[in-house]
């Protein structure tokens, strides 16, 4: 008996990772495309017009009105060796006392990134996330 439910649940578990795998984008997209998710389904569309917070409705990007989490930047959608990794809004750790965190913002249409301000006892430095070789995004971080 042990040795049967055993199985049963050595398949169950197959059977959500191949969902799982299959419920993925099939790879990357071709310049200016993105893929978003509709109805459970993964669909090819025309890339958002900057590198903010944008949301897919009614067939557009539109800019997401919904204030950002507290201490978080906008991390665009972006592939890695893993895979595909959606856009999200990500934690930034403080560095310490002598900064405070400017939240991104829409300035004219366009998005500017959350960032520290000030000068931890430290001496780093924050580097804004970006693009870096071969369009990877690269986070915000302390250098």
């Amino acid at each position: 008996m042990r040795r049967f439910i055993f199985v049963v649940l050595y398949v169950l578990v197959l059977m959500c990772l191949s969902n799982y795998s299959l419920a993925l984008p099939p790879g990357p997209p071709p310049p200016d495309k993105v893929w978003i998710e509709v109805g459970g389904e993964w669909i090819l569309v025309v890339a958002p017009p900057g590198e903010g917070p944008y949301v897919w409705k009614d067939s557009k990007w539109i800019i997401d009105p919904t204030p950002p989490p507290p201490n978080s930047e906008w991390i665009p959608g972006h592939w890695t060796a893993k895979g595909w990794i959606p856009g999200h809004w990500a934690v930034v750790p403080s560095p310490g006392p002598g900064v405070h965190w400017v939240p991104g913002h829409w300035k004219h249409g366009k998005w500017i990134q959350g960032h520290w301000a000030g000068r931890p006892k430290s001496g780093k430095q924050w580097v804004p996330g970006h693009r870096g070789p071969g369009g990877r995004w690269i986070p915000g971080h302390w250098k």
